[in-house]
């Protein structure tokens, strides 16, 4: 009974905080993240100030890496507090210039904390490397010639059964 005159309290509500919910945060799920300029209502994106205020978010990003040893950079475990401070720190002074994000001014940014931070980084090793060329076609091959003798010996066998 409670339940039927609390569902379109329930109902409405959640229509209601849908229709509240607004943000320029784009996420790449969307198809068309790429051209986030031409949907979102921050069309007066304040490049300068973002570039500002992205700087103090690298102040803050320079005093926590070090912290950090210089040759534990490389270290997802060692830097991913600090990277994720950056990001949300980036994203609101995104919001706060009017931005929609993720933008080009961002992105540039990014790559400019990466060129500093973790260029010397190797790129992630692959876990199993390719086995060389002569294994592969060997373990190829030896199936591929064993079928056309199995087939041969079971028409051989059904002939000498009939």
């Amino acid at each position: 009974m409670i339940f039927l005159l609390l569902f379109p309290v329930l109902v409405l509500g959640e229509i209601q905080l849908q229709s509240n919910v607004s943000s320029n945060v784009t996420f790449e799920d969307n198809e068309s993240f790429q051209e986030q300029e031409h949907f979102h209502v921050f069309r007066h994106c304040n490049e300068s100030l973002l570039w500002q205020v992205n700087y103090y978010c690298c102040e803050q990003f320079h005093l926590e890496m070090k912290e950090v040893n210089k040759e534990l950079w490389c270290e997802w475990d060692q830097v991913i507090r600090p990277y994720n401070e950056l990001t949300e720190c980036i994203e609101h002074s995104a919001i706060y210039s009017g931005c929609y994000f993720p933008n080009q001014v961002v992105q540039d940014f990014f790559i400019e904390i990466h060129s500093q931070f973790f260029q010397a980084c190797p790129e992630e090793e692959q876990l199993f490397p390719d086995a060389p060329f002569g294994v592969v076609l060997t373990l190829t091959l030896i199936p591929v010639s064993v079928i056309p003798i199995l087939v041969f010996l079971v028409v051989w066998k059904s002939k000498i059964c009939d």
